[in-house]
This record gives structure tokens, sequence and C-alpha cells, in this order.
């Protein structure tokens, strides 16, 4: 509440009542002026801009922080109209609070400090939230399935590591071919001019290892021309007649797909080729996988590395599968090789194989399956339950 001096009553006549002077004061009885010389003697209070002095009839306030003597000034220093003068003193539940300059700096200090202490500590909350949002994110995309890429992608660093060497291998491979052929057909010719007791098992010994080295070799540059594809399974195939427009659909499919999922750059997507894998069965519901061939393998692993992002697709990508491009060879060896780990699991343990899933990884010789325990859903415990 704002702090002002007192005013006079005013008597009934409207005037107030007049303020005793100096003067005045000399004419007093003996006994006042002994009872005035024994009360203590009182500073003045003036005002800290004109130097009035405080009386009751002066309007001015006093500083609400420090209340000191020197702490006045009067409403002409403060440019306070009389009218709104009396109105704050009068008021008791009016909340102003007057100043002196020395308070009025500290206060405001005091609130510029306040001000930055709360900045900072908004901005500490803002990086916690920053990081719970974060840490939440991490634990939500974690699963059984993002092991098993991650698994995959660490066997594919170290793949890659051999890459060059078995590079190397197969042109030794071809040049070892071709020195045998020369000698196997020199070796023959020989030996029918010559010598007529050919050993025939020893020349097809030879041919048989010929033959294996050509089937390898074969082998080999099949999995290589497949290294930059990929297949798209269910996607929808258009109803045109005309097979270029078909080709134009699909590859408008793909482009969008590696835009909106897998957020590739259209300028680097570098597609060679697409094109549908089969003769296309009118009288089928199911689409014909759907064969993309990059020119980089780089684009490849990118598409393969986020292949998480199609979980939550919607639609028309929403229930679209993506796998490598497999050769014949490639895909009887991991046929074989998933049974025999079937085979394995039913001999050591006694959980059905149906409670796992089975995964090939690696390349070539390194081929090897991974067994991954599948998630059991609710429903699927309480029909177990059931039946038991």
């Amino acid at each position: 509440m704002v702090k002002g001096k007192s005013q006079l009553p005013k008597s009934q006549s409207g005037r107030r009542h007049p303020v005793i002077t100096g003067k005045q004061a000399a004419s007093s009885s003996p006994a006042q002026t002994a009872s005035k010389a024994k009360a203590p003697k009182q500073s003045l209070m003036s005002c800290s801009g004109c130097g009035i002095v405080i009386t009751d009839d002066v309007k001015a306030l006093q500083c609400d922080r420090c209340q000191g003597t020197e702490s006045w000034k009067c409403a002409d220093c403060l440019n306070i109209p009389a009218d709104m003068y009396d109105h704050l003193v009068a008021d008791p539940n009016c909340s102003l609070r007057w100043f002196c300059i020395i308070c009025d700096k500290a206060a405001m200090d005091l609130d510029n400090n306040s001000c930055s202490k709360i900045d900072t500590l908004v901005d500490l909350v803002e990086k916690l939230l920053e990081k719970l949002s974060t840490v939440d994110s991490q634990l939500n995309e974690k699963c059984d399935v993002e092991i098993v890429n991650q698994l995959e992608a660490k066997v594919k660093m170290l793949e890659d590591r051999f890459e060059q060497h078995e590079k190397e291998h197969t042109d030794k491979l071809s040049t070892i071919e071709q020195k045998i052929r020369d000698h196997l057909v020199e070796g023959t010719r020989r030996q029918t001019s010559d010598d007529q007791n050919v050993n025939v098992g020893a020349v097809e010994l030879h041919q048989d290892a010929v033959e294996e080295v050509a089937r390898r070799i074969e082998r080999d540059n099949d999995i290589e021309k497949r290294r930059n594809n990929i297949v798209l399974y269910k996607v929808a195939e258009a109803d045109a007649e005309d097979v270029a427009d078909r080709n134009a659909s699909d590859l408008a499919f793909v482009t969008e797909l590696l835009d909106n999922i897998f957020k590739m750059d259209p300028a680097r997507h570098g597609i060679s080729r697409i094109f549908r894998l089969g003769r296309r069965d009118y009288s089928s519901d199911s689409p014909r996988p759907l064969l993309v061939e990059f020119s980089e393998q780089k684009s490849k692993e990118q598409v393969m590395s986020s292949l998480k992002y199609l979980r939550d697709a919607d639609i028309p990508f929403k229930g679209i599968s993506v796998a490598h491009d497999m050769s014949p060879w490639q895909r009887e060896e991991i046929k074989r090789l998933v049974e025999q780990a079937k085979r394995e699991h039913a001999r050591a343990s006694t959980e059905p194989v149906e409670n796992y899933w089975f995964r090939v990884v690696g390349k070539g010789v390194r081929m090897r399956v991974m067994k991954v325990k599948k998630k059991v859903k609710p429903a699927q415990l309480q029909s177990v339950a059931a039946t038991e």
C-alpha cells in the first residue's frame, strides 16, 4: 500500500486545522514549553527531490522498501495530481508501491537475475524432455526383428572386407580354368596322336574338374549380376493393355516408394531397369513379383537398411515386402540350410519349431542360419491355455 503523509482533518467549516508555527510555540505556556523541551529531538523529513520539509500538510510518499527518513518525495516532484494522491492514500486495498532510486535499482537487478535463472531452468527442462523423447523412441523401435537387422548389418561389414579378396580369387579361378582347358586340350591331342593307350579315367577326371570350375564361375557370375537387385512382392499391377504403360505405372510406384518411405533423393535413385517376373496370369489375383535393378550397390543397401519404415507405412505401401534377388543356387542353398537347422532344433530341443524364426545371413560359403524366438501374442496364449 502507498505510504503517504496524513493530512490535517477538516473542521465543520471545511478548513484544515492550522499547523502550529515556531512563533506560536513561543507564546505558549511555560508548562507546555517545558514538556516540549523534555521530548526527544526528531530529525526533519524532507523531499529528496526539491528539499521541502515534509509536514502534515505536504502531500508526499515514503519508499515502501527501505522506509527511511530520507526516502520521501513530494507529489509535485512525482508529478502526481492531488486527487490521485488522495485516492491512493485513502484506499486501503491499493497494491501500488513507490520505491526510491536506490531501492528501485535493487529491485530491478533482482528481477533480471530471477528472469535469467528462469530462462536457464526452462532450457534445462527442454533438453531433458528432448532426451526423454529420444530414449522413448529408441525403446519403441527395439524388437527381435531389429536385432536381427543389426546383426545382418554387422555381418555385411565383415563381408565387405573380404569382397576384394573374393574378386581376386574369381579372377585367379578364371585364369586357372583357362590353363586347365588348354592343358587338357593339348594333352588330349598329344595322347591321341602319339599314344593309343590313353588313360580314359584321368581324362574324365580332368574334364569333371574343368566342368566343376566352369559351373562355379557361372554361378558366381550369376550372383554378381543380381548384386544390385531387389524384388518387391504384393505390388498391384496396372490393368493397362500396353506393356509400356504398365512399366511406367510400376516405375512411378517404385519412385514414390523410394521418396516417401525410404527418404531417398529422387535425383540419385539410380534405377537401371524394372520389370515383372514371370508370365502374367489374368485369372489370378496375386500380382507378379517386381524386380528393380539399381546402377549402384549403395542404393540397394540404403533400401535394405531402411526396411523398418515399411512396418508403419500406409496404403498403397502397406503390406509390401522387399527381398534380395537370389540366384537359383542361393535359393536352394538357403532352403537346405533352413531345413537342416530345423532338424537340428527338433533333435536338440523340446520346443516346437513353429515358435522360432530361421533366418539365413551371410553370403557364399559363409551363409549360416540364425534362430530367433517368435513373440507370442496374449490372444495366442489364451487359446493355448483353453486347449490345455
